[in-house]
């Protein structure tokens, strides 16, 4: 029998099969309104992701969390002592602040926040990262974890980079409080970038040039709401040399600070900026490169 000569009725199929869909997306809606997250959940990792899933979201555990060590951070003593004494606070149920840290991309500011899992994870802290267009579902996020017997660190990274209205507000409410008594097992921290124009002179102790995005009135609301802000200042020269030369010996790599200095300068340059991050993909080349040229010298 031929297809094309099978009597179908093709607008009442399509009808059906669009009931089908209709109802599937109405089932799992149904389900991700009813999500609460297993406690045991919360005993097994440290940190999650937060996915946005039509109306609602769920949590998905990260298995292999980036559990930095702030004693890699270098020439953060100041920020990195505000940021563990603020949570210490949290996660001993003291009164504390939720923070934004503001400074040059590449500065370690969500190393500095990551870092803290290690620190405190033992002490019931959770790290949940949440992307900025999803900010709107702060009261549902909120609601999954209000009371339960563990600390909430909710984190966004360049909080302000195409921030909407609506999620500026849902922000606001969360930080400065709304009708709902605020939560005491939920902090927010963030990050800003800066914008960088130019590397700083590098015969200069001077800052390298930035500016603040100027903020919309709901972004300054939003902003408002952080009881601490702190200012982490641009990565200069010397430090970046030293961020360098602290991966290298922590690699073990044979090779002399004169030997490597020119390229991590001449690296820094063509990305046009000196930070943690720059110096990271300069030696990760680095070690690359060494270690291919050792493996291609052994080959038999």
């Amino acid at each position: 029998m031929e297809f094309n000569s099978l009597d179908i009725d093709w607008e009442y199929l399509l009808e059906r099969i669009e009931r089908l869909l209709d109802l599937e997306e109405e089932y799992l809606t149904r389900k991700l309104i009813d999500y609460q997250p297993e406690p045991q959940l919360f005993q097994q990792h440290l940190a999650f992701w937060w996915r946005k899933s039509c109306h609602t979201g769920y949590l998905e555990e990260v298995t292999l969390p980036d559990l930095q060590d702030h004693a890699n951070l270098l020439n953060m003593d100041d920020v990195i002592d505000r940021l563990c004494e603020n949570t210490a606070q949290f996660v001993h149920g003291l009164p504390c602040n939720n923070i934004l840290l503001r400074g040059e991309p590449g500065s370690g500011k969500q190393s500095a926040i990551k870092g803290l899992l290690k620190k405190f994870g033992d002490k019931g802290l959770r790290l949940i990262e949440i992307h900025t267009r999803d900010l709107h579902q702060l009261p549902l996020i909120t609601s999954c974890l209000r009371g339960l017997p563990y600390y909430f660190v909710l984190f966004s990274g360049d909080l302000f980079h195409s921030m909407e209205a609506t999620n500026c507000r849902e922000l606001a409410d969360l930080l400065q409080g709304g009708i709902e008594t605020r939560a005491t097992n939920i902090l927010f921290y963030a990050t800003s970038n800066h914008t960088s124009n130019s590397l700083a002179d590098p015969d200069n102790s001077g800052s390298i040039s930035s500016d603040h995005a100027k903020l919309f009135p709901d972004e300054q609301s939003a902003e408002r709401g952080f009881g601490i802000i702190i200012d982490l200042p641009p990565t200069q020269r010397t430090s970046y040399l030293d961020i360098c030369r602290l991966l290298v010996q922590q690699r073990a790599l044979p090779i002399t600070d004169e030997a490597w200095q020119p390229s991590a300068l001449a690296w820094a340059e063509q990305l046009g900026r000196y930070s943690g991050l720059t110096a990271l993909q300069f030696i990760d080349d680095l070690t690359g490169k060494m270690l291919l040229r050792q493996k291609l010298t052994n080959k038999p």
